[in-house]
């Protein structure tokens, strides 16, 4: 069988407006945290209160764990006045055989000053601020109901630290006495430093210690599941790329193909543009081809009466002589093609998102991550699409939203409000009986306080309305 992972919590500390928040997901609330059944939480909230912080924690995670570098403007999303951001990720896994495990990663990102030549032309600043992995660290515990488990140190990464990564232990069944592997392991220490890259996962480090005789096989498989997890069932959908949607650019679009051979998953991700041409290798066409098919298979019955295809609009030879189809994303509707640029913002973002939720409907390892799953989106089919999800999908979703119909349809426990406290950021709702309806609680709970934190920031209409004026005053001014 393939691991079956499940993020169960998230704590985040310092990131962006968030001081301290903690996300427990459904999932972690049953009795039994490895059943198997749809895992869905919404965040609710007023703007600015952490909601798209939890988008990026996940995006945070997706990146580490492909060993890619983190983006450039990370240091804008450590909390003002601090100069560090920890991230702790919890996870279920479940292994061949029924092997249970609970896995910890815990990352702190940190902000390093990179001093600049005064002297220089290229910059007017005397140092730029960028940030890099100071410390990862990865556990794990057996879940087998035996009592007294605890969780075991598998690598310990501190950047400060004079050992390249501890438990000793583990350090020394890994390199063997291999005095080359001990001067590879400080380069990759220096280059995930310089790159702002995860130590842990990056540079193929999971394949050495595999090879590495009487290093604990659990141990790397655990690891293994973990970064197949981050690069092949984790779906990031943020607004930087909806806003690119929205603005009729491109569609950004990552495909996942399964390969019976190698016995992993093919990653393709490819950007469909909306104003030109696209060019799509000869050699992936037809499997692009074939997961726009799967798309249209349910958005056809979303959208009445309109399919989806993709166009072939002739061949072209680029550089190199490689061999590109030329393609356009095309709806039909009663026997007519029109180029999906010209559809409205709602079913661009409906083809946007629909791959990554049919993966989530189909596997129970799958995670999707959406901001702002409503823009654009009629109410009333949202809350359909999330009923269905919720009693018949095998994943995990998350998403933000500002459309209150979800409430009206989600079980309590499916839905978690960002509040007014930096330093407790995310809760449930208390007392809230079969009955209530969480919409009308949650307006009431806005208006009248009577939960453990607020969760509106107080705004006067009043207020509001002489700001408006005054402002008039100053244009005529």
């Amino acid at each position: 069988m393939e691991n079956r992972v499940r993020i169960q919590k998230i704590i985040i500390e310092n990131l962006k407006n968030v001081a301290y928040g903690e996300i427990r997901f459904a999932c972690n609330t049953y009795e039994n945290i490895f059943e198997e059944k749809s895992d869905i939480l919404g965040l609710y909230g007023q703007n600015g209160s952490g909601k798209t912080t939890l988008i990026f924690a996940l995006d945070v995670l997706r990146r580490l764990t492909e060993g890619k570098r983190l983006w450039k403007d990370v240091d804008k999303y450590i909390r003002l006045g601090t100069s560090e951001a920890r991230i702790i990720y919890e996870f279920s896994v479940v292994m061949q055989f029924e092997k249970k495990f609970y896995v910890k990663y815990e990352v702190v990102l940190k902000k390093r000053i990179k001093e600049i030549d005064l002297m220089s032309d290229e910059s007017t600043h005397s140092s730029e601020t960028t940030v890099f992995v100071e410390k990862e660290k990865l556990s794990y515990k057996k879940v087998d109901g035996s009592k007294g488990n605890r969780f075991v140190g598998i690598i310990d990464y501190d950047y400060n630290c004079e050992a390249v990564f501890e438990p000793d232990m583990r350090y020394k069944e890994f390199i063997c006495k291999d005095k080359l592997l001990i001067d590879e392991l400080r380069y990759n220490k220096e280059v995930s430093y310089k790159e702002g890259s995860s130590f842990i996962f990056t540079l193929g480090r999971i394949n050495k210690i595999r090879d590495r005789q009487g290093f604990d096989e659990e141990i790397v498989l655990i690891m293994d599941a973990i970064q197949m997890f981050g690069i092949a069932k984790l779906f990031v959908l943020s607004n930087v790329q909806a806003s690119i949607v929205n603005a009729n650019i491109v569609l950004p679009m990552t495909f996942r193909f399964w390969q019976e051979e190698q016995r992993s998953f093919k990653i393709i991700t490819t950007q469909i543009k909306l104003t030109d041409e696209t060019l799509i290798p000869q050699e992936i066409y037809e499997l692009i081809v074939g997961r726009f098919e799967v798309i249209d298979k349910v958005i056809s019955k979303l959208i009445p009466n309109m399919s989806l295809h993709i166009a072939n609009r002739g061949n072209k030879i680029g550089e190199n002589e490689k061999s590109y189809v030329i393609v356009e994303i095309v709806s039909v509707r009663d026997g007519k093609n029109i180029s999906v640029r010209y559809e409205s913002d709602g079913i661009k973002k409906l083809v946007y998102i629909l791959y990554s939720l049919i993966e989530m409907y189909n596997d129970d390892s799958v995670t999707v991550a959406i901001d702002e799953l409503d823009s654009g989106v009629f109410e009333y089919l949202l809350g359909e699409i999330l009923c269905v999800l919720q009693e018949s999908a095998k994943g995990q979703l998350i998403f933000t939203s500002h459309n209150l119909r979800p409430l009206e349809v989600l079980n309590k426990k499916n839905v978690m409000f960002s509040t007014i406290n930096a330093n407790n950021r995310y809760i449930r709702f208390k007392n809230v009986k079969g009955t209530n309806n969480l919409r009308d609680l949650y307006y009431q709970h806005i208006l009248l306080g009577g939960q453990e934190e607020g969760v509106y920031e107080p705004t006067s209409q009043s207020e509001i309305r002489r700001a408006f004026r005054n402002a008039g005053s100053d244009l005529n001014g």
